[in-house]
């Protein structure tokens, strides 16, 4: 699960990166909620828990989710940065599913 970190800091640096490229713009200021979360989520997924890896890949899900209906409306990042957004939420969602899948017998690989 401890993999699953890297793909999740990336997203939370896109999301920061979009909020900076909209020039700070009011309308992408909710970009810096989830890149705090993820930093958070981060931290504790380091620690193994297996509960906040569950409550990682509910936000992995959700935030892919998110992002795909941001394409609908006027975008609040540039379309690259939330491309890159939705494959890092997918590779994180990945690592998860793929750590919780092989349980305990994950961190001996890791």
């Amino acid at each position: 699960m401890r993999l699953a970190v890297i793909p999740l800091i990336i997203s939370a640096i896109l999301h920061v990166l979009g909020f900076v490229l909209m020039g700070f713009a009011q309308e992408s200021v909710f970009l810096i909620f989830p890149a705090c979360l993820y930093c958070l989520l981060a931290a504790l997924l380091m620690r193994g828990m297996t509960m906040i890896a569950w409550l990682t890949l509910a936000c992995m899900v959700g935030g892919i989710a998110g992002t795909c209906i941001e394409f609908l409306g006027a975008l609040m990042a540039p379309s690259l940065v939330l491309v890159g957004i939705i494959a890092s939420d997918a590779a994180a969602a990945g690592l998860l599913v793929r750590g919780l899948w092989l349980g305990r017998g994950a961190h001996k690989i890791e």
